[in-house]
């Protein structure tokens, strides 16, 4: 089983392929992957005359497999055809892929991103004997402090043991978001080569958008003990107790929009582009969405709503009130 370190290592060497698979709940492995694949096959020509992108979900197999055969317009250039999204995808056109796969075309690359990816198919057999796949697996809490010691390298930079307990408590386990303080950090240091805790007290803080985001996120999926985790975290770096009712109301209304829209028949894209969705987050926003009824986010944004009159009158401690609210918002309710 590959992993995206060895993959990139794999891919630096200049090796080439006909086709990747990528999967796994890691978004930033998952972005890691395809750039290492454009790094080491486009060898800086612009994407936009090799790279053919489709969404699993809404694409036929005759579509990516007429593209995957038409010889490319421009000359030297590799076809790169990525399908994201590719679960049902490949479902649906299991037999033809194995059968493409023992003739694939040589002048384009097959990209499939999947959520799961069963190994013990004759399928994952083919694309390991001609291709490569690789496992973008999130990191399990215990591995972050690892994964940001060793990712501090790429930037030339070493991070204290105590700097990156903090830094990682202030952030979260988000990788791309922990990459970009990292990268700030690097630039911030110089030409001095340990990040240290007063660096990171000075330039990261508790990343607020992380942090709601995280909130809501441990709400959808109704676990309490991650939900007063990350209540806590924010309480504990001075964040203040009417800004998190008010930032939850926030997040809690725009999944209710969102859920509104999509019932009413738009898709994803457009919905995103109303809300002024973070790209890098669109996928986890619309992931929560689904978790939720209307019904749901009508009730949780009273508790809200009611949450935030009791924080302005109750004789209840701010800290009990929150967890009262979070304990209700993680409630399953009767059908």
């Amino acid at each position: 089983m590959m992993d995206i370190y060895q993959f990139k290592t794999l891919m630096n060497k200049g090796n080439s392929y006909p086709v990747f698979v990528f999967y796994g709940d890691e978004a930033f492995f998952v972005h890691e992957a395809l750039s290492a694949v454009k790094k080491n096959l486009l060898k800086g020509k612009d994407p936009g005359i090799a790279l053919i992108e489709f969404n699993g979900d809404e694409i036929s197999g005759g579509v990516v497999f007429d593209e995957l055969r038409t010889v490319p317009f421009f000359p030297g250039v590799n076809k790169l055809v990525f399908v994201e999204d590719a679960d049902d995808f490949v479902e649906k056109n299991r037999g033809i892929l194995e059968k493409y796969l023992q003739t694939p075309a040589s002048r384009a690359h097959l990209i499939l991103i999947c959520n799961k990816w069963d190994k013990r198919t004759k399928l994952a057999t083919l694309v390991d004997k001609i291709g490569v796949s690789v496992e973008c697996k999130k990191l399990k809490e215990h591995s972050l402090p690892n994964w940001v010691q060793t990712h501090a390298r790429q930037y030339k930079k070493e991070i204290t043991i105590l700097a990156t307990q903090k830094l990682v408590d202030d952030v979260g386990g988000n990788l791309a978001i922990l990459d970009k303080h990292l990268e700030k950090l690097s630039v911030y240091l110089g030409e001095k080569t340990v990040i240290d805790e007063k660096d990171v007290d000075a330039l990261v803080g508790v990343d607020r958008s992380r942090t709601v985001f995280e909130l809501t996120e441990a709400v959808a999926q109704r676990n309490v003990t991650l939900a007063l985790k990350v209540l806590s975290q924010m309480l504990a770096h001075g964040e203040d107790s009417a800004r998190i009712i008010s930032l939850l109301a926030w997040q809690m209304k725009r999944l209710w929009r969102a859920k509104q829209l999509l019932q009413q028949g738009e898709d994803e894209q457009k919905v995103a582009s109303e809300l002024q969705l973070i790209s890098f987050f669109a996928k986890r926003f619309f992931e929560q969405v689904k978790r939720y009824n209307l019904d749901d986010l009508a009730k949780n944004y009273e508790l809200l709503l009611d949450a935030d009159v009791k924080s302005k009158t109750s004789s209840l401690s701010i800290q009990l009130l929150l967890e009262l609210l979070v304990y209700r918002l993680c409630a399953k309710r009767e059908k």
